[in-house]
This record gives structure tokens, sequence and C-alpha cells, in this order.
């Protein structure tokens, strides 16, 4: 790869990342797999994170066109938050636990968008400030989502590789 990237998302959006899997060893082969698995489970909890405000700052801008009943935002918080999760399944087990800075570091992303947007209590905010609050988390989302894609497209390609080779080598599997 390129000069050494600090980041995890850095090195695995290289294109050096994918160059010349077929000479990679087994060893190297799998490491940069599971550096792509940690990556999109930071990514899908960071993408829960931000869904999760963005329903709660939906529901309130709901709450308020419908003229402010259903209780307060607090009393339906578990609803808000217990919809279906979006988007297809790989077919992958899932994966328990991020390490705990991950977990802090997709936190504090999304503080500061909350911050920047001044959201920390959306009942405080007026119906313009906050529909831009619900708009500038849903481009979050999208833009973790696009992220997400990216590692997800590379992750499938070290995927074949190891298939390609476990196909040709049964054996390998259990090295």
């Amino acid at each position: 790869m390129g000069e050494q990237a600090k980041r995890r998302i850095d090195r695995i959006r290289d294109p050096a990342f994918v160059e010349g899997l077929e000479e990679l060893s087994l060893e190297e082969l799998r490491a940069r797999r599971d550096e792509c698995l940690a990556e999109r489970e930071y990514l899908s909890f960071l993408r829960r994170l931000v869904q999760g405000r963005a329903e709660i700052l939906r529901a309130e801008l709901e709450r308020r066109a419908s003229g402010g009943g259903d209780g307060s935002l607090v009393e339906r918080l578990a609803e808000i938050l217990s919809s279906e999760p979006q988007g297809p399944a790989r077919g992958e087990a899932v994966k328990i636990g991020l390490p705990d800075e991950e977990v802090l570091l997709a936190r504090r992303r999304v503080e500061r968008v909350v911050s920047d947007a001044a959201i920390s209590d959306p009942t405080k905010l007026d119906d313009e400030h906050l529909a831009e609050a619900a708009d500038l988390l849903v481009r979050e989302e999208r833009e973790v989502s696009r992220t997400r894609a990216e590692v997800i497209a590379v992750l499938d390609r070290l995927q074949d590789e190891l298939k390609r080779r476990y196909r040709e080598d049964p054996t390998r599997v259990l090295t």
C-alpha cells in the first residue's frame, strides 16, 4: 500500500489494499478481511446511532404536525426506537461487541453532529431548526452508509479471493 495510512478506513479505501490479492499470504489476506469486518461493524454501529437520533427528531416533527399530542418525547422513546432495522441482511453471522474505544469514537462523532445542530433537546428547537437538524442527520446517515458500502465492496473482494483459495485447496480453511 502507498504511504502508511493511520486510520483503518483510509487503509481500506486505499486502492492498494486490494491490489495483488493473489500474491498475498493467506495470513495477510485474512488480516485484511478482519480489518474490513471491524470497520464494517464500526460503521454499522455508527449508522444505527445516527438513525436513532434522526428517528427521534422525525418523531418530534410528526408530533408537532399532528397537534402536539401522543405524550412527551421521553415517554415515546421506546416506541420511536423499536422500529425494524432497515436494509438487506448479508446472510452473515452477527459479530458481537465493538471495542470500547470504537463505541466511544462513534458516540463522539454523533455527538459532534448533534451539538453542531444544537439538538441535545429537540423539544426546545423551533420547527425550522428541528427540520434542519433532522436533515443534517439524514445526510450524515447517507454518508456513513456510502462509506460502509465501500468497505463491503472491499470485503467482498477479499472474501472472493479467500473462497477461491479454499476451493483450490480445502485444507487451507483449517490453517
